[in-house]
């Protein structure tokens, strides 16, 4: 039996070319700090005895996954076009899940993060999905980062918890500072989730607005809803069913402000003139309706893209202090608001 032919080594070329291991590495792959002449006499040696560098394996693609409670609404979608946004310039993989299944390990469960922290995941970003303290504990025991957008929380507070958000306060008191501007009196409001922490400070600056201008705060205008335009339908329809009903509604969502909008149109009112409407995310459907909702703007792609810049970092250095980090709001006023008649 002929024995195989061994392999010339990269030794063995520096050798016969006359110099040190070092270089010729660095003539082979491809270094700049090498003179002319010395690279092409490693080369012509190199080609002559016939040798073949070792194909490295590509280092693998980074990865990380981005978790909603839903993905049905244009928020979700636009803060998952600036998360795709960074992945695609950070040249890492992106995984996208749902967290409301019934498998065994269903997203932010302990064995689901478990299940990542094996597999070699970077990190989770999750969004408007409900989060508590075992979940910081896990993402440290689990060596998995954690960052939250926009959180839903059962606790008061949640020490450790790093969130992405908006500013919420700020966005609800130029929200409603606007209608009292504008000369109403009697502002509705459709509250959003109870657990969830962007709603409850939109209400937050709502309630502020109405204590610096001396207006009454009634619980009666206040109606709590999910993120839903079904929701805000309801909502908008108990409002408007009052006595007294608002001249002004303001809805902590674009979702419920389209509902406030199909509400006022099946009580004969017009808005802005018989009803004055506020919403909050300025995503794409306050554009697409009639008339077009003004809106407070929140950053929603910038979120996505912080949200996994920052995952990145944390992945990088455990040990980096991360805050919470807000993102300025803005009002952008359009066609659905009015003085009162």
């Amino acid at each position: 039996m002929v024995p195989k032919e061994s392999r010339v080594t990269l030794t063995e070329v520096a050798r016969a070319a006359g110099v040190s291991l070092a270089t010729a590495s660095k003539v082979m792959n491809g270094r700049d700090d090498v003179r002319e002449q010395t690279r092409l006499e490693v080369t012509a040696v190199a080609q002559e005895m016939g040798y073949e560098p070792r194909r490295r394996a590509p280092a693998p693609r980074r990865r990380v996954c981005i978790v909603f409670n839903t993905l049905t609404s244009p928020y979700e979608l636009q803060v998952l076009e600036g998360a795709e946004e960074a992945a695609h310039r950070a040249d890492i993989e992106l995984l996208v899940m749902k967290a409301q299944r019934e498998e065994r390990l269903a997203p932010l469960s302990r064995g689901w993060m478990a299940d990542l922290a094996a597999r070699g995941i970077d990190g989770v970003v999750a969004v408007t999905t409900p989060v508590g303290p075992e979940h910081v504990r896990w993402s440290r025991d689990l060596d998995l980062p954690l960052i939250v957008v926009d959180p839903v929380v059962h606790h008061e507070e949640v020490r450790g918890l790093v969130t992405i958000s908006a500013t919420n306060w700020e966005g609800g008191m130029a929200a409603v500072q606007r209608l009292v501007e504008l000369g109403h009196r009697r502002i509705g409001v459709l509250s959003g989730p109870a657990d969830s922490i962007p709603a409850r400070q939109r209400v937050l600056g709502y309630r502020t607005v109405l204590e610096q201008a001396g207006l009454p705060f009634d619980e009666e205008l206040v109606v709590g809803a999910n993120f839903d335009y079904a929701e805000g339908h309801r909502g908008a329809q108990r409002l408007l069913a009052l006595p007294d009903p608002p001249t002004a509604i303001f809805a902590v969502s674009d979702t419920l402000g389209v509902g406030v909008l199909r509400a006022a149109r099946e009580r004969g009112l017009e808005v802005p003139r018989d009803l004055s409407v506020i919403s909050f995310d300025d995503s794409m459907i306050a554009r697409w309706t009639f008339p077009q909702l003004t809106a407070v703007h929140q950053p929603l792609f910038s979120m996505g893209q912080v949200a996994v810049e920052r995952l990145l970092a944390l992945s990088a250095d455990p040990g980096l202090f991360a805050h919470p980090f807000k993102l300025e709001t803005h009002l952008v006023e359009r066609e659905s608001t009015a003085a009162p008649r």
